[in-house]
Parts: C-alpha cells; structure tokens; sequence
C-alpha cells in the first residue's frame, strides 16, 4: 500500500544506519562436531558471553528481519546478498541482546519515553527518522512523510506498516543506546599540552639526511640459527599475536562442463530451421518472444540505446532484412526490426493514485478534471501516492522505460494536456501528460537469442570423470596430488574464513565453504556444482578460533627472530665509526639523500614504510651520526644534513588532529573490545 512504498526506496537506510552502529562480529568460533545432526550441541550456531545460541533461536531472527525487508523492498524474494545481510543483521541483534542491553541496564543508560517522543518530532530526531523519509525531489528529511505515514499506518489492512514502524521504534532506541553509551567512553579521551607541543614540533620540523643500508637480505638463512627454546619462549611471551579466526584451508580443482562439438552442431541445426521461420513470421516480435531464451524488450528504443551491431542493423539499409544467426561468445542472435515510430525520449505527468478496487471513482474523478476540476486539489484528497500528492500528483519528466509499462504506453498514447487512465500493479492512475520532448526515430526491435550449452550427454560424461577422480583422489593428500597430476588438472588453493560464505573469486560457491567447515582434515569432497561446473576440494588444514597453536606459527616466529638476530649482527658492523661515509667505505654501502622526513609521516622518499628510521632521524642533531637503526628492510645508519622549521601546524590545528584521531573509529573499536570480552563464536557457517 501507499503508505509502505514510501519506504521501499529507503528501506535499506535503516538497515545500514542500524548496522554502521551495531556490534561487530570480530571473534569467531567453531562448535564440536560430536553427536548426530539432532544433538543440542551440533545445532549450536554460536556462543554469546556464555549464552549457546542455537539453531532456532537464530532462525526466527533470520526470518523476522526477512519479512521487514521484503516489506521494505515490496519483494517477494531477497537476493543471496540480501540474505547475507539479513544473517549478519540478525547475529547483530543477538549480540544486542546478550552483550549490549544488559551492560546498559546494568549501568542505569536508558532512553525515556519522552525522549522517545523526541526522536521521532522534537529537537533530536533520529536518524533512523531522517534517513528514512527522505523527500526524493529536495534530498533531506520531509517530516510531511512521516506524518502521512503514522497517520495512514491504521489503513493498511495487512499490518505490515505497524510491524514496519514497531521495528524502527525498535532501533531508533538501539542507535540511542549506543551513542549513548560511546558519548560515555568518549568523554575519556583527552589531549595533554605535552602532546600537543611535540606534535607541533614534530609536524614543523622537516630533516634532509644522508644514510646508508645494510639489508637483512645480505645473510643468508642458512647462516643464521635460531633455538627452538627461543620459539617457544617468543611464542609464550607475545600469545595475542597469534590470535586467529576459525578458518579452512582446501586444494581443489575445477572441471569445466563445456560443450562439444556435437552439442554446437545441434544448436546450429536447430537455429538454422528456427531462423528460416523467423524470416517468414508475420508477426515477429511475437515469434520472439515465444523462442528467445532470453525475452525481448518491448520498449521502443533509439540508435544508441542498441548494442552496436544491432543497432547498425536496424538504423541502417538493411533494416527490413533479418540480422543473423551470429554466434558470438556461444550465443546465437537473430534480429528483425519488428515496427518504427517517432517517439519523444522524456515525458512530463502528473497522475491521481486509487487501490484497484476503486474503479467507479476513477472515471468520476477523470470526469471532473475534463470538466476543469483543480488535478492538485483531486489528489491531495484522494490519491493513495504520498510523494507524489505533496507535489499535487506531478511526477516530474522521465523517460519512458522509467515508469511501469503500462503507465509509460498510455502517456505515450496521449496527447500533451489531454487525462488518461490505466491500471498497473500499484492500481488504478488518472494521468495527464504535461510535457513531451521532440519524437525521435525508435525501433521495436524483435531478438532471439540461443545459447550453446553443454547437452545432458555431455554433462554425464564429465560427471564420469569427476567420480573417477574422487574415486583415486580418496583417502590421502598424496592421493588428491597424484590424479590432480594423472588428469593434467590445475590445482588451486584457498583459505576460507568463517565470515566468508564463497571461495574467493568463485561466486556461488557456498555449499564448499559449508562442506569445508563440517569435514575433518584429509576429507575429499562430494562432487559440488558451482556455476554449471564441477569441483572437488581437499580438505588441508583445520584452525580453529583463538590462539594459534605453536606448531602453526613456528616458523613465522622463526622468521621473527632470525631477522632480529640480523639487525644485530648489521647494527655491530655499523657501529664504531667516526663519520658516515668513513662506515660506508668500511662495509661497502653506498650513501643516499633523503629529504622532506617529518615525524607525522611513515614514509620515507626514496626508501619506503620506515617509522623507526622516522622516529629516530627527529632525535638526533644535525651533523651528528646515529647509531644503527633496526628498520624494516634492513639496518639503517645516518646523519642529519639538513632542517629546516615551519609553521604548517599550530597548536589549535594539532589539538583538534589529535582529538579527531583519538575518536575516530571509536564506535567500531568500543564494540570489539565488547565482543572480545563477550568471548563471542560463531559457527553459523556451518550451516548458513
């Protein structure tokens, strides 16, 4: 009804206004895979501050937010990425409940009824309000919206617009909450005058220097050993540096199921004998729209709205002709031009809205605007187009492929000033034509497409392939290698976090990622159907959710340690000298100018990302020679040439820099810290 499609083009405003402000899922899970499929603790999607949240308990969210947005949207179906929202919003609102309400409860934070009031008409409106009834013509907030909303919302006969406005009462008071409770946190960052000053030193002071490099590439690996009781010390004492995300790793390979010769053959035969009763069709949009694979478009459509060689055929000589059959990227197209008229490219409306059922009252309001009744007075009365109404009933100018096709075909019928009526799935429009462009030349063009597609036989026999593959691929690692190898097949590898629901760069690949999170390591996989094509994967590595174990990261660790054991054996060749280039000609390094190095920056020109180059170049004099500096592409030794003071920053600037950066991102990183310490999982991967 009119009162809910004031909201469909909105409707996903609410949801990422609410979103931007609601928790995050940084920390994720997994759940034992013990037990049968009916086990309480296999039907566990998720873990919340000690909370288990099961299956149902998250269907139900999942199928509450589903029906607000088809709602919104007036959808019958949401899309695969509209359903991942829908998911990740309804985790969200758990999170809400189990980690945000109590801690705001618990500390006396509440939004009052009269506030309420205010949210919605006072002072501190909120912006689930403004930015949802959002007048299409200004761009800002219409509270003339809001009102024919509420006040309309008792006329739908569904209950869907009080469902509609209980659910944004429901965030607004969420949003409230929360920026509450981050206007609290906020109040605890504060700049000292101590920072300030050395900002504004440090951003003033620019220093040229003149370095040499000793890079950590210059010893080899193999010269450098590292304890394994140094590992495992380095592992104890930095623990939160291997934090992880429960994650799978998988080998896989793709087969891809594409025609064959016999199956182009067939297509060619069967578009030939259609393309001979195409060219002899006396009505040949109709003959299209009855053997396209794809339907053709009805609408009249000028030269450039054509692809190119459709268009050269049908502005061309050869109109009256039949383009085609061409094949191009296993698709053939045929074309007949099938009717040409001169047609304007925009047209002006304006249009009275009535429900379908209203049809007596229609031909009585059209008969009192053809006798000179006021179209804007007849509207605001009795239209049901709460946008349009507040225009008195205009729709602007708009091309003709913008309005439904009814509404569109009748303003083309009529003449500029004359009234119309139509009906069209929104119900029954009183129209006048208020402006037409100059007609143009525009063809309805008559196309049938037909792609080349691998038959059923063909399907089969690459099926057959695919069993005998997983059939020698069983059992072993080694195994999956040797008929990768055998089939001259192309292994690829992946990592799969738990918050991904695809194989990167593999669209549609939603029932591996589900396989890879419920099979024990060494698995081979069923053969999975993913775009018309077959894969099978290998389960390779297993990491669960919290701290890599030492085995995982060992060798990272060894990496670690073996460069800072460079850095010192670097930093002692460097050390001892009276002047950079007398250090130079002893470990033969080059020296190299750098200019412009200010301490704010973490870039260096000429060298790269080297904040501990930066740091130490504003802490030594000029003419005097640094020690070794242990940076990242290797061991830096320097003095400074040159520096010179400006007064790019003052103290006002640089305090306002500092506070905007202490509150930047502030919302995001008050919810993790609250799901880390919620000790949040999530296992919904495994099943969603």
């Amino acid at each position: 009804m009119a009162t809910l499609n004031t909201l469909r083009t909105r409707g996903g405003v609410i949801v990422s206004i609410v979103i931007g402000i609601a928790l995050l899922a940084f920390l994720l899970g997994d759940l034992s895979s013990a037990g049968n499929m009916m086990n309480a603790r296999k039907m566990r999607v998720g873990e919340i501050d000690g909370n288990k949240i099961g299956y149902l308990e998250y269907t139900e969210q999942v199928d509450y937010l589903t029906g607000i947005q088809q709602t919104m949207t007036g959808k019958d179906a949401l899309s695969s990425e509209e359903q991942m929202q829908v998911q990740n919003f309804a985790w969200d609102n758990l999170l809400n409940k189990y980690v945000l309400a109590p801690g705001f409860e618990d500390a006396g934070i509440l939004v009052s009824e009269n506030e309420q009031v205010d949210m919605v008409d006072g002072n501190y409106i909120s912006p689930v309000i403004t930015g949802t009834f959002v007048n299409p013509n200004t761009g800002v907030y219409d509270p003339a919206m809001l009102r024919n909303f509420v006040s309309n919302m008792d006329q739908d006969p569904t209950g869907k617009a009080g469902m509609i406005w209980n659910y944004m009462k429901n965030q607004m008071v969420k949003q409230r909450l929360f920026t509450k409770y981050v206007g609290l946190v906020s109040k605890g960052i504060y700049v000292t005058d101590l920072e300030v000053e050395q900002g504004v030193n440090n951003a003033n002071s620019l220093s040229n220097i003149a370095y040499i490099l000793k890079e950590y590439s210059q010893i080899p690996d193999s010269t450098v050993t590292v304890p394994e009781s140094d590992v495992r010390k380095y592992y104890k004492e930095h623990e939160r540096m291997f934090r992880q995300s429960a994650s799978r790793d998988i080998e896989y390979v793709v087969f891809d199921v594409l025609p064959s010769q016999d199956d182009y053959a067939a297509v060619e035969k069967t578009v030939n004998e259609m393309a001979a009763e195409f060219a002899a069709a006396e009505n040949p949009f109709q003959f299209a729209t009855l053997n396209s694979q794809i339907p053709p478009v009805k609408r009249y459509l000028t030269e450039n709205q054509l692809p190119a060689p459709l268009a050269g055929y049908a502005f061309g000589p050869d109109s009256k002709q039949m383009y085609g059959p061409v094949l191009d990227n296993d698709v053939y197209t045929m074309a007949r031009v099938a009717d040409v008229k001169m047609l304007p490219d925009s047209i002006g409306a304006r249009h009275i809205l009535l429900p379908a059922d209203k049809k007596a009252q229609a031909d009585s309001i059209l008969t009192a605007l053809k006798g000179g009744a006021s179209f804007a007075e007849l509207s605001e009365k009795y239209s049901i187009d709460s946008q349009a109404k507040l225009r008195g009933g205009d729709l602007g100018v708009f091309s003709p492929d913008q309005m439904v096709e009814e509404f569109s075909q009748a303003a083309l019928d009529t003449k500029q000033g004359d009234f119309f009526e139509t009906t069209t799935r929104f119900g029954i429009h009183i129209g006048q034509v208020t402006s037409k462009s100059k007609p143009v030349k525009k063809v309805q063009l008559a196309v049938i497409t037909d792609k080349v597609e691998p038959s059923e036989a063909t399907q089969q026999a690459v099926y057959g392939k695919v069993s005998q593959f997983i059939a020698a691929a069983n059992g072993s690692a080694e195994n999956f290698a040797k008929a990768v190898s055998d089939n001259a097949l192309s292994k690829r590898v992946a990592r799969i976090h738990n918050t991904e629901r695809n194989i990167s760069g593999m669209d549609n690949s939603r029932e591996i990622v589900r396989w890879a999170f419920n099979a024990e390591q060494g698995d081979v996989s069923p053969v999975t159907e993913v775009d018309g094509n077959y894969v099978v994967a290998l389960l390779t590595g297993v990491s669960e959710d919290g701290i890599a174990p030492l085995t995982a990261v060992s060798q990272n660790i060894a990496t670690i340690l073996r460069q800072q054991i460079k850095g010192k054996m670097l930093s002692d060749s460097l050390s001892g000298g009276t002047s950079l280039q007398a250090v130079a000609t002893k470990v033969g390094a080059e020296v190299k100018e750098a200019g412009d190095v200010d301490f704010n920056s973490f870039y260096v020109n000429g060298v790269g990302v080297e904040p501990a180059l930066i740091g130490a170049v504003s802490a030594v004099q000029p003419g005097a020679l640094s020690k070794p500096v242990v940076g990242m592409a290797g061991v830096y030794l320097f003095d400074v040439t040159g520096r010179q003071n400006t007064d790019n920053v003052t103290p006002e600037s640089e305090r306002a820099r500092l506070e905007s950066m202490g509150l930047s991102y502030l919302s995001e990183r008050v919810s993790q810290v609250l799901v880390e310490a919620a000790n949040v999982k999530d296992n919904r991967v495994k099943f969603f």
